[in-house]
């Protein structure tokens, strides 16, 4: 009961101020740049979750009753008048960069380059936390006022284009280099809001540290600290970020080569390969999760590590689980490879056609601009989050063709009309309400109790090698869901879905499952009306869009499809499992179902547009 907890004193606020000197000069066949650069970067977050405070009742008939609610949560500020406290940050960075554009003859020009930056983060000695700096983590303790060091980094980058023949009719061009990225700073600045310096957050579940209901927020701390709130040390926080000293800026190698082409008939052709190395890539870890020293056996193939508890407790009793932002492996990183044809016909017709195959794999999908979001949102494992496990990225499409035809035609003198047809197919889908292109197969619970996302589905290699129990599917316990029914069901269900029976015997990894392909035909048509006006020729341009042509045709066509499940299981811990229903109740008989939402219909839109020559 309350409002919506992350809305309540939300501001986030970014001010960038860049000063940039360079210098060019030339030598013979040398083109040099040289420039410095400083950034300035200014952060405010206002972020209090829960801030006007919610309660938690076991029952809507709880609550009409006035019984007392069973859990509590609120964040307000120490500040005596428990005004808001906005974290507050400032970050700079001093940058040096030198290229040399060389061309070597006229068909051939390279260029090299190399960038050094050195970031320069805020000081946060008012934002250590005593308690929390006192806690042992295993051979550890941490501080809620550590910033990484300040550390060069270093991009070298060379690029060529060669035009083989003098004519532009086969091109080569490519490079590589070192690209260096930025740490989120929500999630910098929130090594400040969640320190406990600056605010308390406070959660319980106990009955007599729960506070007697208020509709307000003034209510609820009255009802808190009689009146009157005296700021006092703060207790260790229970999620605190921190950040590692040796923390390096995410970078990634990139290299890329292509082929140009002019062929017969005007056809121009390109091949185009893309590899990117993610280097010092940002993970985070829970370090105050006590590493696994035990195991579970779900089944007679399927055996995981099991967590069984935390390093340190706060001075009110409550588990302590910083979330550390340090540098990840070396084992992620993206490739594709693009092939494009285009024609374009004298008389106004023009088409394209083209097909990208591309795989990323990440130490996750960089999903949560809250820490222990990004620690525990999407990042499905098989033995724990903080095994940092490499799984394939749900935002990349395995394969995607996007294929175009327009016309457009001038007549009149003072008329012109264009009509284009754009086709895109993909692997895209929902689970939810949000789109995927890869998604996971995972149990409905988390089996290695580490509190972080659900663990990836082993795959069983026949019927009868898990073992179901019964349960009932009404609270009246009249249904029962029986141990046969679901053993028939379910691998039933494991037959019918094309990567469940291919992967028989084997763990699932994280988004290694296509969506299903997604065609979708997009319309549109444009009308010119040329005017003279003051001796200029201006256009008046109406238009018509159709989203989703194909919906338009026949309401079956042109719509995504949605999983039913992707938690058909859950594993019990001791040796049995049961076989899930769909949200409405019924069986789980097919992967996907038509996603009926306003994404999968058409849609047309009218425009009128006035162009000054």
């Amino acid at each position: 009961m309350g409002p919506d907890p992350f809305t309540y004193g939300n501001l986030r606020q970014t001010k960038t101020f860049i000063a940039t000197d360079e210098l060019y000069f030339t030598a013979g066949v040398n083109k040099f740049t040289a420039g410095f650069q400083y950034e300035y970067d200014k952060a405010v977050n206002g972020y209090m979750p829960a801030g006007a405070g919610y309660y938690v009742f076991s029952s809507m008939e709880d609550f009409m009753a006035g019984n007392k609610a069973s859990a509590f949560g609120i964040t307000h500020s120490n500040k005596a008048d428990l005004s808001q406290q906005n974290a507050e940050f400032t970050y700079h960075q001093l940058s040096a960069y030198f290229q040399d554009e060389v061309a070597l003859n006229p068909n051939f020009r390279m260029t090299a380059g190399i960038r050094f930056e050195l970031p320069i983060y805020p000081s946060l000695k008012n934002n250590y936390n005593e308690e929390f700096g006192n806690l042992q983590f295993g051979a550890n303790k941490y501080s809620t006022s550590t910033m990484p060091k300040t550390t060069m980094g270093v991009s070298p980058r060379i690029g060529f284009n060669w035009d083989i023949t003098g004519d532009r009719k086969y091109v080569v061009r490519g490079g590589t280099g070192l690209f260096t990225g930025r740490i989120p700073f929500v999630w910098i600045v929130s090594t400040i809001g969640n320190s406990n310096v600056g605010q308390t957050q406070f959660y319980t579940y106990t009955a007599n540290e729960i506070p007697a209901f208020s509709n307000t927020l003034n209510g609820i701390l009255n009802n808190i600290y009689g009146g009157q709130y005296t700021p006092a040390d703060p207790i260790a926080p229970q999620s605190p970020t921190i950040m590692s000293s040796n923390l390096k800026m995410p970078s990634t190698w990139k290299t890329t080569l292509a082929f140009d082409a002019k062929l017969p008939y005007g056809i121009d052709f390109t091949l185009e390969g893309l590899y990117n190395k993610d280097i010092n890539p940002i993970v985070i870890t829970n370090v105050g999760l006590k590493p696994a020293t035990s195991t579970v056996t779900l089944s007679e193939n399927d055996v995981r590590e099991l967590y069984t508890g935390y390093w340190a407790q706060n001075s009110a009793g409550r588990n302590v689980t910083p979330y550390l932002i340090e540098n990840g492996g070396n084992d992620a990183y993206y490739y594709s490879i693009s092939a494009q044809l285009r024609k374009k016909f004298n008389f106004g017709l023009d088409f394209s056609f083209a097909y990208t195959h591309s795989i990323a794999k990440s130490y996750g999908d960089g999903i949560g601009d809250q820490v222990s979001s990004a620690w525990r949102t999407n990042t499905y494992s098989r033995n724990g989050t903080n095994g940092h496990e490499v799984g394939y990225g749900s935002y990349v499409a395995p394969h995607r063709i996007i294929a175009s035809i327009g016309y457009r035609k001038e007549y009149g003198k003072n008329f012109a009309s264009s009509v284009s047809l754009l086709y895109e197919g993909s692997p895209l889908g929902f689970i939810g309400n949000y789109s995927y292109s890869r998604y996971s197969y995972t149990y409905s619970n988390n089996v290695v109790k580490d509190g972080a996302a659900n663990n990836l589905m082993y795959v069983p290699a026949s019927k009868d090698e898990l073992t179901f129990v019964d349960y009932w599917l009404d609270k009246d316990k009249t249904v029962k869901y029986t141990a046969a029914e679901q053993a028939e069901d379910f691998w039933n269900f494991v037959n019918q879905d094309k990567f469940l029976k291919k992967h028989k015997g084997e763990y699932v990894k994280r988004n290694e499952v296509y969506m299903p392909w997604h065609h979708q035909f997009d319309f549109k048509f444009m009308q010119d009306f040329y005017l003279n006006v003051g001796g200029k020729r201006n256009t008046l341009q109406l238009g018509v869009d159709i989203t989703n042509l194909g919906n338009l045709l026949n309401n079956s066509w042109g719509l995504y499809k949605q999983v039913n499940s992707m938690s058909p299981l859950k594993a019990n811990g001791d040796g049995t499992f049961e076989f899930s229903r769909m949200n409405n109740g019924d069986k789980l008989t097919k992967t996907f179902g038509d996603y009926t939402n306003f994404r999968s219909t058409y849609s047309v839109q009218f425009s009128i547009r006035y162009i000054f020559n």
